[in-house]
């Protein structure tokens, strides 16, 4: 029986084309906007099972030093970069937070930070971090902010596992202060890294149901009411150790053999560094408008 083609979960045209079935997941590819999505409804039930047990220590996202030190250093150059965008005040929510060390980081930096995580092991190890407000653990759309609570939303690596995604943006923009600045982090489904990797792109997950293109998210945006200030490609500062870490959880990665192997062998002064680096995911600064018909603040 031919499967019911979905429409995009990013524009919502419906010209599904085959991209790769991996994991038992079958992605496709937008025809209209280029974003990849699994092809039938995510089987939600497995993906819960993904996230039951020690799901960031498991996917290589905490419980490491080297990690910490690459999410710190992450959030920090980023943090920067929103400065130049005039946010209205310092008050910062991460959507994803993890165990916190984003938020610790910029608790350190002088923000006021809150941070939402479905995991309950991850929210209470990031509730403890000196200097974070509250940590609520479930959905942003249940947390208990208030309306124009924060004036910067961070969801780093999060986007890609909402489908769809109108929800969860919309609740940003109602908790987002007029001209608040939303940032993304995301695997980008419509990188060159992605069209000649396939298999061996080391964003394709079950539970990364909407891998986004540029046209794919700036079209999920500017439907929820945000101004697009800024797409560009996302530097993440990692450092070697992390690399050989995600090679031995992640089997099937490029070079990972040859990063293993570096493990064993490299000193410790050569794996702590940490160092700009892209495997195809950009960034997007998007500002939160007056109302969802994309009137300016």
């Amino acid at each position: 029986m031919t499967p019911v083609q979905r429409a995009c979960p990013a524009c919502k045209q419906c010209q599904p084309r085959d991209f790769y079935t991996r994991d038992g997941v079958r992605y496709v590819r937008c025809g209209a906007c280029a974003t990849l999505y699994h092809g039938t409804e995510p089987d939600w039930d497995r993906i819960a099972r993904i996230y039951e047990a020690d799901y960031h220590g498991q996917r290589g996202h905490s419980g490491d030093p080297a990690v910490e030190a690459g999410k710190r250093a992450t959030t920090l150059a980023y943090l920067r970069t929103l400065e130049r965008y005039r946010p209205p005040g310092r008050r910062l929510v991460e959507v994803g937070c993890s165990a916190g060390a984003g938020l610790a980081a910029a608790a350190e930096a002088g923000w006021d930070v809150q941070g939402v995580e479905l995991s309950a092991q991850s929210a209470d190890i990031a509730r403890r971090r000196p200097g974070v407000r509250a940590v609520y653990t479930g959905r942003l759309e249940d947390a208990p902010l208030r309306d124009a609570e924060a004036d910067v939303f961070a969801m780093f690596d999060v986007i890609e596992h909402i489908d769809p995604p109108d929800d969860t943006l919309a609740a940003v923009h109602r908790l987002l202060a007029p001209g608040g600045l939303l940032l993304l982090v995301t695997p980008d489904g419509g990188s060159l890294s992605a069209r000649i990797l396939k298999a061996r792109w080391p964003h394709l997950f079950p539970e990364h149901v909407v891998l986004f293109s540029r046209a794919g998210i700036r079209a999920a945006l500017e439907a929820a009411g945000f101004h697009i200030e800024r797409i560009a490609f996302a530097w993440k500062r990692i450092n070697l150790d992390m690399l050989v870490r995600h090679a031995a959880i992640h089997r099937h990665v490029m070079f990972g053999r040859s990063l293993r192997l570096l493990g064993r062998v490299a000193p410790g002064a050569l794996l702590r560094p940490t160092f700009p680096f892209n495997i195809g995911e950009f960034y997007v600064i998007a500002r939160r408008l007056s109302d969802r018909k994309g009137r300016a603040s």
